[in-house]
């Protein structure tokens, strides 16, 4: 009896809160409109974070996967370690693991009846798929039996996007057979569209288990069950010393360490995305938490109103709590609406927030929508809104003074000092969470300013750069691969328009392959490694670089494969100071065994170099980061079958591709060239995230900012309403109109400085434990205090300059009649 008497009385509370938000229609849509706009911004970035943070993989139990990495004893963690394919096989035995698959990344080229393309292939253990636990959609994946001993069997597994589009989503594409790199391969199967192990537009391959073959393998494993992570490491640990003893170069100089990195944080988000993402999320709750103050004071005006209401209610013997269930049931209500305004809100916020993210930091198998988890949060932070904004409207209008209540008719308790005293103190928590959404804003602007200002070290303009993969078959041996693009570079060099070019594999401009080194007469770096750029004779002239002194190398050099190198300033510092290292030797590891299966390097194998020159620094890792110690040595010592091509146009860049595609189908038709882009657009990359964060910031800040300008008009309009007799008082007793506006502007003002107070010493706390995440580099200075201030003041003088001049313009007889 007592449940169905509380379902009665539910009932009962939904149907009182509809008829009364049908009475005020008014405070209905400005406050349905508040919370949607807090709960749909919130509910649209919970979208993103759950499908790039939380469930951003179709695998089996991701967070149980781990990924190894052995570093020296200082060095930091970065990259998981990769291993041979014999040292793939001991791990397998170690008793710690329940499963260790292996993954290898090759250029793989399709030609037979097809235009040339080049792809990223991947390729898999027999074990893998089993492993990751994702199942075809349609036919089979590659299982064990299809690697043997030696050669494995000539099969593929297609992603979905290149099933559609080779053969648009045809079922009878299985036991058809593509050809890559001249072998036949017969497709037996193809992976979900939520597949992307490492590509979403490429197709899966059998690694070869020959152990002759070269080549590094990404090793992954899962834990046996009871096996720790410490134990785990400990196990591993003891293999590698025992590895390092056989193969050293393959592992780090001296003592070094194995440590698991969880899968879950080598993702491309798992970085600065999920930094700019969780700050984001806080900021998006800072938005909600200004929605809600905005509703509770509007809520808290409407509830005293019906102060003379409530009090007759309590007075003929209403139970307390009964009240604030009513008042809740309401709020709640109202809240739930605008949840699902918010909802709506949110599907198109979430498509804005999806197209304006780097897709190079969402992983390929991420779904970003808005899905049944995402809805059920969204359920629960409505219902939660309702809560925060309701209690405190609530819990003061149910329990008003009786007697005065009573006596003062339709006018309320509005009046009352407490009353005033409440509303006036959210005003001043809306805008201190506002004074922290633009300190975010404006350091991410700062931010992105500092990076559009920095100077790269080389000059992008006017470059276009293109991969051109060669056959690993029909281009075999060192010699050939050499000539080719030694006929390459003399054909587009001569081209009408072509003013430098240049081939060059790493550092163009950033990343390229990393190395250990030694040093000529000085003690071996235990961890620190440099980054080789393969490059030709015209390197520097085609990127713009400055020779800081000593030569450059030629074309002879380059021709004869001589062991020559340039070498950057910051490698230059490597040299003890005082000595010049133009002359000096050095030893580069990667010239002898560069990984991968087809690289190819001369017989000799030897690793010194001659430094003859010496380059100015390049932001050679990235806009953001630290200048790499580079070595740049010329492109025939190391030969990979894919080479990139760096052209210097005197006018369009891309005007140029035609041209170029003859050029290589001249030389050789079975050649593709891979995407073109020019180093502008590369640069560009580098900006994406940070233009992410602003724009993200930015729009937060300024919705922040509206509802702070909506709740210091609500409130100070709603005083000035209240106050009508006292001002029509004042004004009869000879006040000037200028002492009332005053009167009210200083009111806003009194609430909007302690605001701004709160606000900025609460920001330059926040900005110096999140710096480090997603701000680094920028600060909190004062010109961003000032810009602050100044906006902020701003619209706190507009939002209450409407009401301040309306109570300015009272007639006072009006006003006296007031009541």
């Amino acid at each position: 009896m007592w449940r169905w008497i509380l379902v009665e009385q539910l009932w009962q509370d939904i149907k009182y809160a509809v008829r009364g938000l049908k009475r005020t229609p008014g405070f209905a849509v400005v406050a349905l409109l508040s919370l949607a706009l807090g709960i749909g911004a919130t509910t649209a970035l919970f979208s993103v974070v759950y499908g790039v943070l939380i469930a951003p993989y179709p695998y089996a139990k991701p967070d149980e996967i781990w990924a190894p990495a052995v570093v020296g004893p200082n060095e930091a963690v970065r990259f998981w370690h990769s291993y041979s394919r014999r040292e793939f096989v001991e791990i397998q035995k170690l008793p710690a693991f329940s499963g260790v698959m292996a993954t290898a990344l090759n250029s793989v080229l399709l030609t037979g009846d097809r235009a040339p393309e080049s792809f990223g292939g991947v390729f898999l253990s027999g074990n893998a798929f089993n492993f990751l636990g994702v199942k075809p959609l349609i036919g089979r994946t590659i299982q064990p039996f299809d690697i043997g001993p030696g050669e494995s069997a000539p099969v593929v597994v297609l992603s979905y996007r290149l099933w559609q589009r080779l053969f648009d989503g045809r079922d009878s594409a299985l036991g058809e057979k593509l050809v890559l790199n001249n072998v036949s391969h017969t497709i037996i199967g193809v992976m979900p569209p939520r597949f992307g192990w490492f590509t979403s537009d490429g197709f899966w391959l059998p690694i070869s288990m020959d152990a002759q073959q070269g080549g590094d393998l990404n090793v992954i494993m899962r834990l046996a069950p009871g096996v720790t992570k410490q134990s785990a490491e400990a196990q591993l640990q003891a293999l590698n010393q025992q590895l390092a003893q056989v193969m050293p170069q393959n592992f780090p100089k001296g003592d070094f360490r194995t440590v698991f990195l969880n899968y879950m944080n080598l993702t491309v988000a798992s970085g600065e995305m999920s930094s700019s993402l969780r700050l984001l999320l806080a900021a998006v709750g800072f938005l909600l938490l200004i929605s809600c103050v905005n509703v509770a004071n509007l809520q808290l005006a409407r509830t005293t109103t019906r102060a003379r209401e409530i009090a007759l209610r309590l007075s003929v013997g209403a139970n307390r709590g009964r009240l604030v269930r009513q008042l809740l049931t309401e709020s709640v209500l109202l809240s739930l609406l605008g949840g699902i305004v918010g909802v709506l809100l949110a599907i198109g916020i979430t498509k804005a927030i999806a197209g304006l993210m780097p897709s190079f930091y969402v992983p390929n198998e991420a779904r970003i929508t808005v899905n049944g988890w995402v809805l059920l949060f969204s359920f629960a932070v409505s219902v939660l809104t309702g809560i925060l904004f309701g209690l405190v409207p609530a819990l003061q209008c149910s329990q008003p003074n009786l007697v005065d209540s009573l006596k003062e008719g339709g006018r309320g308790t509005s009046g009352s000092a407490r009353g005033q005293k409440t509303r006036r103190t959210l005003v001043v928590v809306e805008v201190v969470l506002a004074v922290i959404l633009l300190a975010a804003s404006s350091l991410t602007i700062r931010n992105f300013e500092a990076l559009l200002k920095k100077d790269p070290g080389f000059h992008p303009e006017q470059t276009l750069m293109v991969d051109v993969q060669l056959s690993p078959k029909h281009y075999s041996t060192i010699e050939q691969r050499n000539l080719f693009s030694q006929n390459l570079l003399e054909q587009v060099r001569n081209l009408p328009g072509v003013r430098s070019v240049t081939i060059g594999n790493g550092g163009m401009p950033f990343g390229g392959p990393r190395s250990g080194f030694s040093i000529e007469g000085l003690p071996p770096a235990q961890s620190q490694r440099l980054t080789v750029g393969l490059i030709s004779a015209d390197y520097p002239q085609t990127l713009g670089i400055r020779l800081e002194r000593g030569r450059q190398l030629t074309a002879q050099d380059v021709t004869r494969g001589d062991h020559y190198a340039l070498i950057n300033e910051t490698a230059a510092k490597l040299w003890p100071t005082g000595q010049d290292p133009i002359g000096r030797h050095i030893s580069v590891d990667l010239l002898a065994k560069p990984g991968g299966t087809q690289v190819l390097v001369p017989a000799d194998g030897s690793t010194d170099v001659t430094v003859v020159g010496v380059l100015a620094d390049t932001r050679n890792a990235g806009l953001r980061d630290a200048t790499m110690p580079a070595v740049f040595v010329p492109y025939t010592l190391v030969a990979p079958p894919g080479r990139v091509l760096a052209v210097r146009t005197a006018g369009e860049p891309m005007a140029m591709l035609n041209t170029l595609r003859g050029v290589v189908r001249h030389i050789d038709p079975e050649v593709p060239l891979g995407r073109p882009i020019t180093v502008e657009e590369v640069l560009g990359f580098e900006t994406v995230q940070p233009r992410f964060n602003m724009a993200l910031f930015g729009a937060f800040a300024a919705l922040g900012l509206a509802l702070a300008a909506a709740g210091i008009y609500s409130v100070v309009s709603y005083d000035v309403t209240q106050r009508v007799h006292e001002i029509g008082v004042r004004l009869a007793l000879g006040a000037d109109r200028a002492d009332v506006l005053g009167m009210v502007l200083r009111m806003a003002g009194t609430m909007v400085g302690i605001g701004l107070v709160i606000g900025i010493a609460g920001s330059l706390m926040l900005v110096r434990i999140v710096q480090f995440q997603v701000f680094e580099g920028t600060t909190f200075d004062p010109i961003s205090v000032l810009i602050v201030t100044v906006l902020l003041s701003g619209v706190a003088i507009v939002a209450s300059a409407l009401p301040a001049y309306r109570a300015a313009k009272l007639d006072p007889l009006t006003a006296l009649r007031h009541d």
